[in-house]
């Protein structure tokens, strides 16, 4: 699976939270995106990053199944 098509398969907030620090925003800034607590940030950056991961390294056709 290519990463667009992985981040696809996250939820709006994971996706978007990673996109976001991709494109070099700050923890202040993805949290303001996504109408979170900035203190929430680290935390769904290293949750969304480690199903990313995941899904990258299952087989083609394969879905995580635990959201």
């Amino acid at each position: 699976m290519n990463r667009e098509t992985a981040l696809a398969s996250l939820t709006p907030a994971y996706a978007e939270a990673l996109r976001l620090r991709d494109e070099g925003a700050d923890h202040g800034a993805i949290a303001a995106r996504l109408e979170l607590p900035v203190e929430a940030v680290p935390n769904l950056l290293e949750l969304a990053q480690a199903k990313l991961d995941t899904l990258l390294v299952l087989p083609a056709g394969e879905v995580e199944r635990d959201g």
